[in-house]
C-alpha cells in the first residue's frame, strides 16, 4: 500500500494562529494555490483523525486547535477578500455607469459554500480542507466577477457559474485535483496565469542551471494551474540531466497536478532520449521513496484503497497511456480526467520508442496480486524485451525479466530442480549490473534450484529432508529478501518464490509420508495413535548443546543482522579505487568485533584480512616501533596462513621509530604485490580509540606521528582501513581527526533488529533441533532490545535449565523452552552475575558524568516524560539536562516510547541499575 505524501515545503505551523496577519496570508495561499498543504496541515495536527468521518468526528475535531483556529479564521478571510473584491466592483461599475447585482453575486457564493459544507459533512474531517479550498473557490468567483464587470462583463453571467463551481467543488471535495476545480475557476486561473506565464517564460529562456529556474517556477508553486508554461517539459529535463534528485522532486510535484502533468511525460522523453544509459536512468529513479507514496492526499478510506501510488502515474507517461489518478473511484472524475489527458496529449511529445514497452510492462507489474494470479501477459513481456534488448544493460533486464516470467509458470519440481540450469547468464554479463537486487534473488533461486537437483538426485531420505529442508529455509529467507526491493519486478520474483514454496512443501510431505510409511508398526502407532506425540514430548536420546558463543567474536550462522552494516562498507570499497577509512562505532559487546572478522565475506576475491586488537597490541608496547612491530607479525601471519612467502618482521628493521615506519610501509607493499590481481589488503584494527590514549598519556612514549602513520597507510593503494570503537573519529581528539581529514566514513553499529534477534534465537545453527515458545522468543528480544550479547547469554542460560530439569531432575516436561523457564532464569543472581555488558557501558560511557548518571538512576524507575525528569533531576539548568538525554540516546541507551516518554532502549539494564542501587545503599 502507498505511504502518506510526504511533505516538502517550508516549515508548517503546528497550529495556525488568528492573531498573526502572516497566517492569513500563509491559508490564502494554501487556498489559491497550494491545497495539499492544507491537507497535510490537518494530517499532521491528527493522523487518526484526518480519516474518520460524520458529525461526532467533526465535533470532536473542533475541540483540536489546529481545525478550530482554522474555521475562525476563514471567514475573517473571506470578509476581506469579498470587500476588495465588491471595492473593485463598485469602482468599475461607477466607471462604466453601469450597476452592480450584488444579489447575484451573494447567493453564487452562499450557493457554493452551502453545498461544500453539506459534502463536507457526508465525506468527513478531511473534507473540512476541500471545504476552505472551496470557499477559496467562491471567493474566486467573487473576484472572477469583479474583473468581469471590469471589463464590461454583465454581472448576470456569475449565475451561469455557480453551475460550474458547484461541478468543480464536488470534484475538489472527492479527489481535489486540478482538473475538477479547472471546471469552475478556469476564468480565475487564466486571470492568474497573466502574472505567471511571463516569468516562466524568462525561467524557461534564461541561461544557468536548470536547477534553481525550476525550483522557482510558476507550475510548481500554483498546484491548480490549468494552462500550460511555455519551455516547461525542456527546463524539467535539463533538471533531470544536472540534479536528477532535484529533478525528480519537480516531477513528483508536476505529477500531482492533471494540467500540467503533460510536462513530465516531455521532459522524462527528453531526458532519456539524451541520456547515454537510458535504462540506468530509468531504474535509479524506480526505487525512489517519492514513487512509493500516493499520488494525492487521501481525505477517507475509500481514497486509501483506490488511490494510485505516484510510480503507476510516472510509469503512465512514460508508456503514453492513461492512468486515473482516483483508481476507479468515481467514473465522472475518471471522465474529467481522461478529458484533461486528451487535450493536453499533443504536449507530450513523443516518448521513448523503447523505454514505452518496458514502462508498460512496469505498470502491469504494479498489480501485484493479479501478476500472482495471472501471471504477466505474453505480449508485453516480448514486447518489453524485444525493446529493451538493444539498449545498454538491456540484456541484463530482458533476461531477468524473461527468466522470472518462465520461473513462475513452473508446475513440478521437477522443473525447478531444472531451473538452476537457466541462471547461467547470470555469470556472463558483460557490463557493471543494473539492480544488483534482481540478480541476487536470481542467483538465490539458483541455490535453491541447485538443493531442489540435489533432493532428486539423492536416494537416502535423510539427504533428501536434508536438502528439502534447506530449501523450504532458503526460500523463507528470499521472500523476505524479495519483499524489500522496491521495484516493480518484485511481483514476479514473489510470484515465483511463492509458486515454489507450495511445490517445495508438496514434496516434502509426500517425504514425510513415504518415511511414516516405511517406519515399524508399532513406532508408528506411537506417533500416530497415543495421546502424546514422540517429536513434541519425547525426552531427547542426550542433552541439547548450546550453539551460542558468549563473548568471543562469532561467525556464521552465528553471525546474523548485519548485512546492512556490511553493505555499507562494500558500498564504501567499490566507490573509488582508493576507498576512505571506515570507522565502525557503538557501545561494547555490540558486536563491532565480529564485524570485523567477518570483513573477508564481502572483500574483494584475493583479498587478505588481518585482524589486529590494538589494546592488546599496545599493552606491552615501549613504543610506536615496537607496536608498529608488533602489527607487522600480525600482517606476516595472516599472509603466511595464506601461503604467502612473506617473512616474520626483524627487530633490526624495527629498532627505532622511522625505521619502524619505513620497514612497516614496505612489508605492506610486498604483501599487496603478492595478492591476486583485484586483491585488497584490508588491516581490520579494534579498540581504536586505543592510539589516542597513548598518545595522550604522558607516561608512554607515544608521539602524534602515529596520526600521519595511519592515515599515511589508509592512502596507499589496494590497503582498506577498518577502525572499530566506541566512538565515531569526529568525538576523538583534533589531532586524530586531522590526521584523516575528510577521508573516513563512520558507521553505526547499533542492536539487531528484532527479525535477526529471532532468527539468533531459534536458527543459531542450521541443524538446531531446540525449539522456543513464541511467547519466549517475543519476550527475550523485548528484554534485550536485541543486543547480542545478552541473547546470548539468556539462551545460554535458558538451554542449561532445560538440560537441567530434564536430565539431572528427570522431570516429565515438554522438551522446548517455556515462558516459566525464562521466569527461572531471569533471577536478580543471574541479573548480578551478568554485569560485563552493564558494567562496561558504565564505565566507558557514564561514570564521571553526574547529569547523564542522574537520568539513568530516574530512569529506572520507569518511563518518564521531559517534565518529569526535570523534576527528577532537581535544580539545575535545563541545557545540562538536554546535553545529557542527547549524550545518552545517540550512545543507544534512551529513547522515546509511543507516549513519547524517555525510557531506557533495554530493559534488562533497569534491572541491573536497581540492583547496583541496593548494593550502593547496602
Amino acid at each position: 500500500m502507498p505511504t502518506f505524501p510526504s511533505y516538502q515545503g517550508p516549515p508548517l505551523p503546528e497550529v495556525l494562529n488568528p492573531l498573526n496577519p502572516r497566517h492569513y496570508l500563509m491559508l490564502a495561499d494554501w487556498i489559491f494555490f497550494k491545497p495539499s498543504r492544507l491537507k497535510q496541515y490537518l494530517y499532521r495536527a491528527d493522523p487518526e483523525l484526518y480519516f474518520q468521518s460524520g458529525i461526532k468526528a467533526l465535533l470532536r475535531a473542533m475541540r483540536l486547535p489546529a481545525y478550530r483556529n482554522l474555521l475562525l479564521m476563514v471567514p475573517l478571510l473571506v470578509f476581506v477578500l469579498f470587500v476588495i473584491a465588491a471595492a473593485v466592483s463598485w469602482a468599475a461599475s461607477a466607471a462604466q455607469e453601469t450597476a452592480v447585482d450584488w444579489w447575484g453575486v451573494a447567493v453564487v457564493v452562499a450557493v457554493v459554500v452551502a453545498f461544500v459544507v453539506a459534502a463536507g459533512v457526508a465525506v468527513g474531517v478531511a473534507a473540512v480542507a476541500a471545504l476552505v479550498v472551496a470557499v477559496g473557490v467562491a471567493l474566486g468567483v467573487a473576484w472572477g466577477v469583479a474583473l468581469g464587470v471590469a471589463g464590461g462583463v454583465a454581472v448576470g453571467v456569475a449565475s451561469g457559474v455557480a453551475v460550474g463551481v458547484a461541478v468543480g467543488v464536488a470534484s475538489g471535495v472527492a479527489v481535489g485535483v486540478a482538473s475538477g476545480v479547472a471546471v469552475g475557476v478556469g476564468t480565475l486561473r487564466g486571470v492568474f496565469y497573466l502574472f505567471q506565464v511571463w516569468p516562466a517564460l524568462w525561467l524557461a529562456l534564461r541561461p544557468g542551471p536548470a536547477g534553481p529556474r525550476l525550483t522557482g517556477h510558476p507550475a510548481l508553486g500554483d498546484e491548480l494551474a490549468v494552462l500550460p508554461f511555455p519551455g516547461l517539459g525542456r527546463l524539467l529535463a535539463d533538471a533531470l540531466a544536472e540534479d536528477p534528485a532535484q529533478g525528480l522532486r519537480a516531477a513528483r510535484a508536476l505529477l500531482r497536478n492533471s494540467c500540467q502533468r503533460w510536462a513530465v511525460a516531455r521532459g522524462w522523453a527528453r531526458f532519456l532520449a539524451n541520456a547515454p544509459d537510458p535504462l540506468g536512468a530509468l531504474y535509479d529513479a524506480l526505487p525512489n521513496p517519492l514513487w512509493r507514496e500516493y499520488l494525492l492526499e487521501p481525505m477517507d478510506q475509500q481514497d486509501l484503497r483506490f488511490f494510485p501510488p505516484v510510480l503507476a502515474v510516472w510509469l503512465g507517461e512514460l508508456s503514453g497511456e492513461f492512468v486515473d489518478p482516483t483508481g476507479g473511484e468515481s467514473r465522472w472524475i475518471r471522465l474529467a480526467e481522461q478529458a484533461v489527458w486528451a487535450i493536453t496529449r499533443p504536449l507530450r511529445g513523443r516518448p521513448h520508442p523503447q523505454i514505452v514497452p518496458l514502462a508498460r510492462l512496469l505498470l502491469a507489474l504494479l498489480d501485484e496480486d493479479r501478476v500472482a494470479q495471472e501471471g504477466v501477459d505474453a505480449v508485453l513481456l516480448e514486447d518489453a524485451v524485444s525493446a529493451v534488448r538493444p539498449l545498454p544493460r538491456g540484456e541484463e533486464v530482458a533476461l531477468s525479466i524473461a527468466t522470472l516470467a518462465r520461473l513462475g509458470g513452473v508446475e513440478d519440481v521437477d522443473r525447478i530442480a531444472a531451473a538452476w540450469e537457466e541462471m547461467d547468464w547470470l555469470e556472463h554479463l558483460l557490463e557493471p549490473p543494473l539492480r544488483p537486487q534482481v540478480l541476487e534473488a536470481l542467483r538465490g533461486l539458483g541455490d535453491v534450484a541447485a538443493e531442489m537437483a540435489h533432493f532428486q538426485q539423492a536416494t537416502s531420505p535423510a539427504a533428501q529432508a536434508a536438502a528439502v529442508n534447506r530449501a523450504v529455509g532458503m526460500l523463507e529467507e528470499l521472500e523476505r529478501f524479495a519483499e524489500k526491493i522496491h521495484l516493480p519486478e518484485r511481483a514476479l520474483l514473489l510470484r515465483v518464490v511463492r509458486r515454489w514454496q507450495s511445490l517445495v512443501a508438496e514434496a516434502a510431505g509426500r517425504l514425510g509420508e513415504r518415511a511414516l510409511r516405511e517406519i515399524a508398526p508399532d513406532a508408528r502407532r506411537a506417533l500416530t495413535g497415543t495421546e502424546r506425540r514422540a517429536t513434541f514430548w519425547a525426552r531427547p536420546a542426550e542433552p541439547f548443546a548450546s550453539p551460542y558463543q558468549v563473548g568471543r567474536p562469532v561467525r556464521p550462522p552465528l553471525f546474523v543482522g548485519r548485512e546492512e552494516v556490511l553493505e555499507q562498507i562494500r558500498e564504501v570499497w567499490t566507490r573509488k579505487a582508493n576507498p576512505d577509512s571506515v570507522i565502525l562505532y557503538g557501545h561494547r559487546r555490540m558486536g563491532k568485533t565480529s564485524i570485523l572478522q567477518n570483513l573477508g565475506e564481502i572483500a574483494p576475491s584475493g583479498s587478505l584480512l588481518v585482524y589486529a586488537d590494538l589494546r592488546g597490541q599496545s599493552a606491552f608496547t615501549e613504543g610506536t616501533h615496537h607496536f608498529l612491530r608488533n602489527l607487522a607479525q600480525e600482517v606476516a601471519w595472516a599472509a603466511q596462513e595464506r601461503g604467502l612467502t612473506i617473512p616474520d618482521p626483524s627487530p633490526e628493521d624495527y629498532a627505532a621509530p622511522a625505521d619502524a615506519a619505513r620497514s612497516f610501509r614496505g612489508l605492506l607493499r610486498r604483501v599487496v604485490g603478492a595478492l591476486p590481481e583485484g586483491g585488497s589488503l584490508i588491516l581490520a584494527l579494534d579498540e581504536f580509540e586505543t592510539v589516542d590514549a597513548l598518545i595522550r598519556d604522558p607516561a608512554r612514549p607515544f608521539g602524534p606521528e602515529l596520526y600521519d602513520f595511519l592515515r599515511d597507510i589508509s592512502f596507499q593503494e589496494r590497503v582498506a582501513l577498518v577502525l572499530a570503537g566506541l566512538h565515531t573519529l569526529d568525538e576523538m581528539s583534533r589531532d586524530y581527526r586531522h590526521a584523516f581529514h575528510e577521508s573516513y566514513v563512520n558507521i553505526h553499529v547499533s542492536y539487531l533488529s528484532p527479525e535477526a534477534a529471532r532468527r539468533l534465537i531459534t536458527r543459531p545453527t542450521p541443524d538446531f533441533r531446540l525449539n522456543y515458545h513464541p511467547r519466549v522468543v517475543e519476550r527475550i528480544i523485548e528484554l534485550t532490545h536485541g543486543q547480542p550479547l545478552l541473547i546470548q547469554r539468556i539462551c545460554t542460560e535458558l538451554i542449561h535449565h532445560l538440560n537441567h530439569e530434564l536430565f539431572d531432575l528427570e522431570k516429565d516436561r515438554e522438551a522446548r523452552v517455556l515462558p516459566e523457564d525464562l521466569d527461572a532464569v531471569l533471577t536478580d543472581d543471574f541479573i548480578r552475575h551478568e554485569t560485563r555488558y552493564f558494567e562496561g557501558i558504565w564505565r566507558d560511557q557514564i561514570e564521571g558524568r553526574a547529569a547523564e548518571e542522574a537520568v539513568l538512576r530516574a530512569l529506572a524507575a520507569g518511563p518518564m516524560p521531559e517534565e518529569a525528569l526535570v523534576r527528577a533531576m532537581g535544580p539545575g539548568p535545563e541545557e545540562a539536562l538536554e546535553r545529557a538525554l542527547a549524550y545518552l540516546r545517540t550512545r543507544d541507551l534512551i529513547g522515546k516510547d509511543a507516549t513519547g516518554c524517555w525510557d531506557l532502549l533495554v530493559p534488562l539494564m533497569r534491572r541491573w541499575l536497581r540492583l547496583r542501587e541496593e548494593s550502593a545503599e547496602g
